[in-house]
């Protein structure tokens, strides 16, 4: 992969793993500048089967990796710089090709090893998320790794179930908001403002939390 067009490139294999990967789309050779094809092609990342364009799994892995760190790059300058969304998602898209294998550990860990992105896609995981260690100091935690009297804000929420991130935000559990855990047992409450909600262990594992070490 030449240096000068490395960007470029990474870019053009993000994109085609989210579409066919990720969404499950065909994508036709047409939808892509010819050079930057026969680069794909000429580096082992592509291969063209009649008009239709696939990775190949060195391509797939790339891929992969780049969707991580982009992801993981959005949640950092979003949870923990508290930036605004239009300059967030333009930012991680310089951010993401900087970040070096040991980098991405520490943001990952320091980050509590997340699933989603801002936007709810799923982060693919890492080595560092299967072996979970915690050798930074993490920043985000779930609501049920809280004690209480703990306080924090709401950076984001992320659940399986149908309709059960719609349900936090109807209940005012929505990122930005400040919360303190009440109790843990034998249900957990939080206090929001001036009210308290109670919901199951479940559900506090789908809050994700930037804890405050300190009362505010």
């Amino acid at each position: 992969m030449v240096e000068t067009n490395r960007r470029e490139i990474e870019d053009a294999i993000k994109d085609l793993w989210i579409a066919t990967v990720e969404e499950k789309k065909r994508i036709i050779t047409a939808s892509i500048e010819p050079d930057i094809l026969e680069t794909l092609v000429r580096g082992g990342y592509v291969k063209v089967e009649g008009d239709l364009i696939k990775l190949t799994d060195r391509g797939e892995e790339l891929g992969r990796k780049i969707v991580r760190l982009h992801r993981l790059a959005e949640r950092l300058l979003l949870d923990v710089l508290d930036m605004e969304e239009e300059i967030y998602e333009k930012a991680s898209c310089s951010v993401e090709h900087a970040i070096t294998e040991e980098l991405e550990e520490a943001i990952c860990t320091l980050l509590g090893h997340p699933k989603v992105c801002p936007h709810g896609k799923k982060i693919p995981p890492g080595k560092c998320c299967k072996k979970r260690e915690e050798t930074f100091t993490k920043v985000v935690y779930t609501l049920a790794e809280l004690s209480p009297g703990d306080e924090g804000r709401v950076c984001y929420l992320a659940s399986d179930r149908l309709n059960l991130v719609s349900r936090l935000l109807n209940m005012g559990i929505v990122p930005g908001s400040r919360v303190k855990l009440v109790r843990k047992s034998p249900s957990y409450i939080i206090q929001i403002g001036n009210t308290q909600v109670a919901f199951d262990e479940y559900i506090a594992k789908s809050i994700y939390i930037i804890k405050y070490h300190r009362k505010i």
